[in-house]
C-alpha cells in the first residue's frame, strides 16, 4: 500500500502515544505506534520491551489491536474495517507498529455524543455500553483501556470500538475487582449518577 498524500492529524496525536494521518484518495487512517522508551534514555527497558518485548515476540500494538477486532467482531460488535498492519523491521525506527483502517467520516467520540444527550438518552447509552462489556466479560475478555474516547458513534447511532485492546479476564475475583475500579475511573464519564449505572450493571461479572 502507498503511503503517498498522507495528511497529519495532530488533534488525534495529542489524545494517545501515537501519530495519524489520513489518505483522503484510499480513505485509509494510518496509526503509527511510537517506541515506549528511548533507546538513548532508557536503553535496557527500550530493548527489553520495545524490541525484544514486543517486535521480536511478536506482541507488537498493530498485532494485539487486529486480533482483539477479530474477537469483537465474533461477538457481532461494531469495529472499524482493517486495510493492513505491520511492524517496523529497523529496531532504531521510534515508530515501532503501523495500523491502517478504513477512516470513518461523521463520527463523534463517545465522550462528545453523551454530551449531546439528555437524561433519558444517557441511560440508555450506558445501559448498550453496559451489555458490550458484559458480552464480552461473558466471553472470558475485558477492554484494557475503556473509556468514551475509545470509541465513536456513527450517524446510524451505532457504537464502534477503536483502540480495540483486549485482554483475557483475570481469575482472581479481587483482581476482577480492581480492574473494575481502574475501568470507571478511567471511563471520562464525569458523573456519579452514571458512573453508578455502570458499576451496578458490571459488578456481577467483574
Amino acid at each position: 500500500m502507498s503511503l503517498h498524500g498522507l495528511e497529519s492529524m495532530p488533534p488525534m496525536d495529542s489524545q494517545s502515544n501515537s501519530h495519524f494521518y489520513v489518505q483522503a484518495q484510499s480513505g485509509t487512517l494510518f496509526k503509527l505506534v511510537r517506541d515506549k522508551y528511548s533507546p538513548k534514555e532508557h536503553f535496557w527497558r527500550w530493548l527489553g520491551r520495545d524490541i525484544i518485548s514486543k517486535r521480536l515476540a511478536g506482541t507488537y500494538d498493530a498485532r494485539k489491536e487486529f486480533a482483539s477486532r477479530r474477537i469483537l467482531e465474533q461477538l457481532g460488535q461494531h469495529t472499524v474495517d482493517v486495510r493492513c498492519y505491520g511492524v517496523a523491521l529497523n529496531f532504531l525506527n521510534p515508530l515501532g507498529s503501523l495500523y491502517a483502517m478504513k477512516h470513518i467520516e461523521n463520527c463523534v467520540t463517545g465522550s462528545v455524543y453523551f454530551e449531546t444527550l439528555d437524561e433519558a438518552g444517557r441511560y440508555s447509552f450506558i445501559e448498550t455500553l453496559s451489555l458490550q462489556v458484559i458480552q464480552l466479560a461473558k466471553a472470558g475478555y475485558y477492554h484494557r483501556d475503556l473509556h468514551l474516547d475509545n470509541l465513536l458513534m456513527d450517524d446510524q447511532q451505532r457504537l464502534i470500538w477503536i483502540d480495540t485492546h483486549i485482554k483475557a479476564l483475570p481469575s482472581s475475583s479481587k483482581k476482577r475487582a480492581a480492574l473494575l475500579e481502574n475501568m470507571l475511573a478511567n471511563s471520562r464519564i464525569e458523573s456519579a449518577t452514571y458512573c453508578s449505572q455502570l458499576r451496578e450493571r458490571l459488578e456481577s461479572y467483574f
